[in-house]
């Protein structure tokens, strides 16, 4: 098994455990981990694993249940909601099968108890956990993706924006929503055909791609409809993303030369952490806007 560097994060305020830890991931007794290096950072209570959380990325957390500042399941769910991403192993002194399936059901993919495991056997759940996690994040995306596009769908949106969320108001972030719909569609559809609908729908994906960056989330909401969450911008930043939006679409028209022309309307809000509502309103807010731009593009004929 090899993976080159994997980053440790071990939360445990016990020193002597530490230093138990940290011996078995340097022996490597089995040959078929010699290839593999640990880079073990220590945070002793749950507070402290929070700040190294922001700042560092770990692709694995062995996670003692019993801190000074949390204390059992609880430290867990904690753990978990902080960082979703990355993958927990329960270390513990306690023995009992029903608080290993509840740590299971709660997120942690194994639980080890102290004394009872060696350094192969903690190395192969580290691997092995890595890799579940892995298969687990690739079929939890299956049921987030749009098939037609390849974006986010609602559903994965939805699960997405609200974690960001959480993580702007907590980290200071700002955040840019743009909320856009394509105008004309049933027009197209119904003298182009569904096929060239679809093609538009794609295409469309492809520009908020090339508008937007790889940390943004850009989703199909749902039919003609697409939905963009910018991550940590500036308020300056919402006329240049908008502006970059309309002119990608003018580009795409002049080199397609098509017979009809793509056009979308938006609306988009921009928000400080300490402004930051709930995803609902929020959305609501920019489809409102989205709708005003539409009724003067109509007014407007």
């Amino acid at each position: 098994m090899e993976l080159g560097t994997i980053r440790v994060l071990l939360v445990e305020d016990s020193g002597f455990d530490v230093i138990v830890i940290k011996d078995m991931l340097t022996k490597k007794m089995d040959s078929s981990f010699k290839k593999t290096n640990f880079e073990i950072i220590r945070a002793d209570s749950f507070r402290d694993a929070k700040s190294k959380l922001a700042n560092n990325f770990f692709n694995i957390i062995l996670l003692d249940l019993t801190l000074k500042d949390s204390m059992g399941l609880d430290t867990l769910r904690k753990m978990y909601a902080e960082t979703p991403e990355t993958p927990i192993i329960v270390l513990t002194n306690i023995n009992d099968h029903l608080v290993a399936i509840n740590a299971v059901k709660e997120g942690a993919q194994d639980y080890l108890v102290k004394g009872q495991f060696n350094s192969n056997l903690l190395m192969r759940a580290i691997h092995y956990s890595i890799e579940r996690h892995k298969m687990l994040v690739a079929l939890r995306s299956m049921a987030l993706i749009d098939q037609l596009t390849s974006l986010y769908n609602r559903r994965g949106f939805l699960n997405l924006a609200n974690h960001h969320i959480k993580l702007a108001k907590r980290k200071k972030r700002n955040l840019l929503f743009l909320f856009c719909d394509l105008d004309n569609f049933k027009y197209i559809n119904d003298n182009y055909g569904h096929l060239e609908g679809d093609k538009v729908l794609k295409d469309t994906s492809s520009i908020l791609k090339e508008t937007f960056r790889e940390s943004d989330i850009i989703a199909r909401f749902g039919g003609d409809e697409f939905v963009v969450l910018a991550i940590d911008v500036n308020e300056e930043d919402e006329k240049i993303i908008i502006e970059r939006l309309k002119r990608n679409i003018i580009n795409y028209n002049v080199e397609k030369k098509i017979d009809y022309s793509l056009s979308i309307s938006m609306g988009s809000a921009f928000y400080e952490p300490s402004d930051i509502t709930d995803i609902d309103e929020i959305l609501n807010k920019v489809d409102q806007l989205m709708y005003e731009e539409k009724k003067k593009k109509y007014r407007n004929r």
